[in-house]
């Protein structure tokens, strides 16, 4: 998600640093949050935080990350979650940097969950690669989450889905759940949480594609 640079956004950052990541090392859940024994979730590219700060209100047994590549984003998503939260809120953190090198900032099996929703769908066969569903990516993953450990992929692009489908098949991961119009399913919207993207597709009338793969 790109935003006008926000000049406020790093002075913010500074002093709000308690609700942020700083990778200094491989990270545990037990060194990041005040009750570490909560299962861990991670959001990689949370855009302006709506996803994953309601999911933080909705889910307070579990611990969250919002992680996004852009410094300006996560300002933004950092001051809403102060606005919407409860003072002092414990169960979310924000970090601020690229999923290229996921191993060297999280330990093995220290995830219970990642959400990738509305990645940038890299449309150019030769940026295929760059996809957080591409298989390099995939088996990265694959490492991070606990045994049981869950990733929901939500998009709204055609290409983006059946692609990522066809890396799934190269994968170790069980697909649980796939289906090409969430909205016509009843059950699974009973506990969905839309992304900002994801209320513009809808209102627009486009189809968002859902996969859960279980490792």
């Amino acid at each position: 998600m790109r935003l006008r640079n926000k000049n406020w956004t790093k002075d913010f950052i500074a002093v709000n640093q308690q609700y942020m990541i700083f990778n200094e090392g491989v990270l545990t859940p037990s060194k990041l949050f005040a009750d570490p024994n909560k299962p861990c979730y991670l959001e990689i590219g949370c855009g302006k935080g709506q996803f994953i700060i309601n999911n933080s209100l909705t889910y307070p047994e579990r611990n969250f990350i919002g992680m996004e590549k852009e410094t300006t984003v996560i300002g933004v998503a950092l001051k809403k979650a102060l606005t919407i939260l409860p003072s002092g809120f414990s169960n979310l953190k924000f970090l601020n940097c690229y999923a290229e090198n996921l191993l060297e900032i999280f330990a093995p099996n220290s995830l219970a969950g990642i959400y990738l929703n509305f990645s940038d769908p890299w449309p150019k066969a030769r940026h295929a690669k760059k996809r957080l569903t591409f298989i390099k990516f995939l088996e990265v993953y694959y490492e991070l989450l606990k045994p049981g450990g869950l990733i929901e992929i939500k998009t709204d692009n055609d290409k983006l889905y059946v692609s990522s489908l066809e890396q799934i098949n190269h994968s170790k991961f069980e697909i649980i759940y796939n289906n090409q119009d969430i909205y016509s399913d009843q059950n699974i919207l009973k506990t969905n949480i839309p992304t900002e993207y994801e209320e513009k597709f809808h209102n627009l009338g486009k189809n968002i594609y859902k996969i859960i793969l279980k490792k």
